[in-house]
């Protein structure tokens, strides 16, 4: 397979007026023309466990009839395709039920399906789409207190190295680290992922986020923290939102236990 994912991130491609170009993420397609100022896109969606190993782009090709398309009036000509995190939480299965022992931690890698963005050099948005489907599921004891997540199947979080390696080149891969820091053995088979937090980065053709930690602390509370880990040789593309988000972890942290064995 062709690594051409840091042309997608980091190379601006000019496109000329007037033809149709193609980017192939994995299955999912994604078209957009120019002429002048105006800019059409259309784009087909996947379902995220229908993945391919295709991976092309940009490449001149006509959009099938019948697509939606949206168009997008403004000035620009080099253009740039960028992943971001979705907004919902992730709802991340662990492979197998886990049992930590106090001062234990595991290492995993989840893999989240991206929203996609074709941007201007002066980072303007010209067409945004979610190339793959997933279901949602609720996150905690009902509707009225629990998150609507994005939940993920369990081929999205791995300790293989070499799945990760092999893992499609358009999701996002998310270093997680869980750790019991409590007294007692903490038991659970899922995790909701806060996305606000995480910065990308691009590293050799990859997509990849900071590194999460999930702690339980003393009191019985599980929190989400954002590791300063990531290696200087990655490049960042896209920054985080993070403005109130320790707040949040620690007015919600007192709920996760609950949440994460409620399921």
């Amino acid at each position: 397979m062709d690594n051409l994912l840091a042309n997608f991130l980091i190379k601006s491609f000019e496109p000329q007026d007037g033809l149709w170009y193609c980017w192939n993420l994995n299955g999912a397609l994604a078209y957009l023309k120019k002429e002048g100022e105006i800019w059409q896109a259309a784009y087909t969606v996947l379902p995220l466990k229908d993945l391919t190993d295709e991976w092309y782009g940009p490449k001149e090709e006509v959009p099938p009839e019948g697509l939606p398309r949206s168009i997008t009036v403004g000035p620009g000509t080099g253009l740039t395709l960028y992943p971001y995190m979705r907004e919902k939480p992730y709802l991340v299965p662990l492979p197998e039920k886990l049992c930590l022992v106090p001062t234990a931690e595991v290492r995993f890698t989840a893999l989240f399906p991206p929203l996609m963005a074709f941007e201007t050099e002066d980072n303007q948005r010209i067409a945004a789409f979610t190339p793959f489907t997933c279901s949602e599921a609720w996150f905690g004891d009902d509707t009225a207190s629990g998150l609507l997540c994005l939940s993920l199947p369990s081929s999205c979080i791995t300790r293989d190295q070499a799945a990760v390696c092999a893992a499609p080149l358009s999701l996002i891969r998310c270093p997680l680290v869980i750790r019991n820091r409590s007294k007692t053995p903490l038991e659970l088979d899922r995790l909701a992922i806060y996305t606000e937090p995480l910065s990308i980065y691009e590293h050799e053709g990859c997509a990849w986020s900071d590194t999460v930690a999930m702690d339980s602390l003393i009191a019985g509370n599980i929190e989400m923290t954002v590791l300063p880990e990531t290696p200087e040789s990655y490049r960042k593309i896209r920054a985080a939102v993070r403005s109130g988000m320790s707040d949040i972890f620690i007015r919600q942290s007192a709920d996760f236990i609950k949440n994460i064995t409620s399921l």
